[in-house]
């Protein structure tokens, strides 16, 4: 029998198996197609799709960038109904973290709701089933075709171009740039899932690292909903501009965006402390540990 921490018996996924699962997550998604937790899961399993299809180095290379920008399209034409919830819930947490009175919040909700929008009144999937199934269907047989390409040098080597990437948009960042934070965390989004073909070489090691990207990715997820919600009061008509509501949230979520962006860059300087060569050796290590143990 061996240790939760150990390696031997946890042979790491095949590339294919795992974009498999993630398929069958939007699948589920799909099938449940009501409501904003069915459009949440549906664009969660299409980023980590698209993350692990970063990966597909050679022959299919084409072909997987081409599948990427696709599933990129599909989570655009979702994003209408997610940006109301984010919207609500960023609002939501400026009352329980940033101090801002609930009347305030709720004055916010008023001025920015949209009741001509449909799909904001009840999201749903319904609307974009076929293209939708279509593109998991496509996600699936990529899925079959990539199911023997196991982890290797050739595959740890595309997987540390990635690590390098994040880490590079973290080290050289202007924390006051919400674009340049919104790329950090498409970065670091990628990472999250690749980590998911290597946590078997040390699953404990690698779950506990899986969690702090999570948690990071939610630090910097929070703070483009916060951009995305000072853009949408920025936009609003002179006359609720001057309410009386409209000064206080704006500097809630500007101070809110402020303490989130110190957090996660201090968070990224740990997760992405080691150079990306130092990262690929010690990974290269637990696979041959793993190998040898076999």
């Amino acid at each position: 029998m061996h240790s939760a921490g150990g390696t031997a018996g946890h042979r790491p996924p095949a590339l294919g198996g795992v974009l498999l699962l993630a398929a069958e997550e939007a699948g589920a998604a799909l099938e449940t197609g009501k409501g904003d937790g069915a459009v949440h899961g549906l664009r969660k399993a299409f980023k980590r799709m698209r993350a692990l299809l970063r990966l597909v180095r050679g022959a299919r290379a084409g072909e997987a960038g081409r599948l990427r920008d696709a599933l990129a399209e599909g989570a655009r034409a979702l994003s209408a109904s997610r940006d109301q919830a984010a919207q609500r819930e960023a609002l939501d947490e400026l009352v329980t973290k940033a101090g801002l009175a609930p009347e305030w919040r709720d004055a916010a909700l008023a001025a920015l709701a949209e009741p001509d929008d449909e799909s904001a009144a009840a999201p749903g999937l319904d609307a974009q089933r076929a293209p939708l199934d279509a593109l998991v269907e496509a996600c699936r047989a990529a899925g079959e075709l990539l199911g023997g390409v196991v982890l290797d040098k050739a595959l740890l080597a595309a997987i540390i171009a990635d690590y390098a990437r994040a880490r590079r948009r973290g080290r050289d960042i202007d924390a006051g740039d919400a674009e340049e934070l919104h790329e950090l965390r498409k970065a670091v989004i990628a990472h999250r899932f690749h980590m998911e073909l290597l946590t078997p070489l040390w699953p404990v090691m690698g779950r506990a690292r899986e969690g702090e990207l999570h948690r990071l990715r939610e630090k910097l997820g929070k703070h483009h909903d916060l951009a995305v919600l000072l853009v949408r009061l920025a936009e609003l008509p002179r006359a609720v501009a001057d309410s009386d509501w409209h000064a206080p949230v704006a500097a809630a979520a500007r101070a809110r965006q402020e303490r989130l962006a110190r957090s996660a860059l201090r968070l990224h300087a740990r997760l992405f402390a080691e150079k990306p060569e130092e990262f690929r050796r010690r990974y290269a290590a637990y696979m041959k540990a793993m190998s040898d143990g076999e």
